[in-house]
């Protein structure tokens, strides 16, 4: 392994990190060189060592599903923070950063990950000098980092879901005891509906004012005295005749009931079972799949959240909004804010009308065919100018203007935007629209176009 040269941090080379996923034991930075795109996993497992490494997509895949180990506390402000600084160099327990101008590492240290300042120690290796040889052994010890922090989390994750079962489980018996409640009450309504001639006459000679009427009730073979409480101020006949009402609604709904109450038991079943198959799971991706199954039997009474093969897209976003597929390219600004961009017509109407929230930034090259653009911005914030740069730079390049120098491009607030019944895919009307005269500048769109999330 080389020794660091010994110069300025900032002027050594150096990858983007477009991602980055934080925990206390364990932060995953997605970073991007032109034409290759990696993952740094720093990790301070409990079980095994500490170090830093590289991490293959299908290794994190297998070892835990999603961005993080699912029941570990994001740290979003470290994330926010570390998304936009520049790998410098790899060392066995650290990432060492340029965070903005700032010479920075990221370490295992202490049983946990800690952010300092420290410039490129010796013994680490420039992250774009690492060749094939020595990728393939951090992508081995990247694995056996990442093993080790899942078999850390899938104990406490198996006492979460365990939970989450539990309270599933007594919901569903909840619904089971209001059911046959109702099922209860069908019941007696169809003892009482069986007793409808005794009733009318003995409603006919109830005096005004009666408190409750009594019939023999012969259903079972034998004479038992049935009691029918009164409301002495209505009419006994009127109440008798609302309570024949009431007994055809109630039976009308009986097999509606035993329906519910067969579903109920199914999925009371369902959720027993996956609690049994919980304690025998040996990994975080097999308790998920338990849990997963339990999910899928029983949706309402099942609330998962953060759980295995969980991809966090851009914020807001709908992947299902074009029919399964993700309607839109992203591409990181200089900022390392992400600017989504339609991929076609319908795309384009799936990405502004289902995608963009209404405090969204829009972009569109001026009267020409193109790409919808959309900047992602919090509520009651206006996009930075750079970002508003970035953004019209990919207008004017993913349209039919993308050879000419100087471009129009428009924009506007996604609340703006309404696009006419019957129009074709990709039309909108721009309402209170702001037209930006963009100077194309080759480089910035070239670094803008080698930035593109995959």
């Amino acid at each position: 392994m080389e020794d660091a040269p010994e110069h300025d941090d900032r002027s050594a080379p150096s990858a983007l990190v477009q991602e980055a996923s934080s925990a206390e034991r364990v932060v995953v930075l997605k970073v991007r060189v032109p034409g290759r795109t990696s993952l740094v996993v720093i990790a301070a497992p409990r079980s095994g060592p500490a170090g830093a490494a590289l991490l293959t997509i299908d290794a994190r895949r297998e070892a835990w599903g999603g961005r993080l180990p699912p029941g570990l506390d994001r740290q979003r402000a470290r994330e926010a923070s570390l998304e936009g600084a520049r790998v410098v160099a790899l060392g066995p327990s650290a990432a060492f950063i340029d965070q903005r101008g700032t010479p920075r590492v990221v370490r295992a240290a202490g049983g946990r990950v800690v952010v300092t300042d420290e410039s490129v120690s010796e013994g680490a290796t420039l992250f774009v000098a690492i060749d094939d040889e020595e990728r393939a052994r951090l992508e081995e010890r990247g694995l056996a980092l990442a093993r080790a922090v899942a078999a850390d989390a899938i104990e406490s994750r198996r006492v979460e879901l365990g939970r989450i079962l539990e309270r599933a489980a007594a919901r569903i018996e909840r619904r089971r005891v209001a059911i046959r409640g109702d099922l209860d009450k069908i019941g007696q309504a169809d003892r009482i509906a069986s007793q409808a001639q005794w009733l009318i006459a003995e409603a006919a000679r109830a005096p005004r004012g009666a408190k409750e009427l009594v019939v023999t009730d012969w259903s079972t073979g034998e004479a038992v005295p049935l009691t029918i409480p009164l409301d002495p101020s209505k009419s006994a006949k009127d109440q008798v005749a609302a309570m024949f009402k009431r007994a055809k609604r109630l039976r009308l709904g009986a097999r509606v009931a035993e329906d519910r109450l067969a579903r109920a038991d199914l999925e009371l079943a369902a959720v027993r079972a996956a609690q049994e198959e919980l304690g025998a799971a040996s990994s975080l991706l097999a308790v998920e799949e338990v849990v997963q199954r339990a999910k899928r039997a029983a949706p309402r009474a099942v609330t998962l959240v953060g759980g295995v093969g969980e991809r966090a897209a851009p914020r807001g976003t709908k992947a299902e909004a074009a029919g399964g597929r993700t309607p839109f390219r992203v591409f990181l600004a200089r900022s390392g804010r992400k600017l989504l961009v339609g991929k076609g017509a319908a795309d384009n109407d799936a990405l502004t009308l289902r995608v963009a929230r209404p405090h969204d930034l829009w972009l569109h090259a001026k009267d020409r065919v193109g790409a919808h653009v959309i900047v992602q911005l919090d509520k009651g914030r206006t996009c930075p100018a750079e970002d508003l740069v970035d953004a019209a730079h990919l207008a004017a390049h993913f349209s039919d203007a993308r050879e000419e120098k100087v471009v129009d491009v428009q924009h506007t607030d996604r609340r703006y935007l309404r696009k006419p019944k019957g129009s074709p895919a990709g039309f909108v009307v721009v309402d209170r629209e702001k037209v930006l005269v963009l100077r194309v500048e080759p480089e910035l769109l070239r670094g803008l176009l080698e930035r593109e999330e995959l």
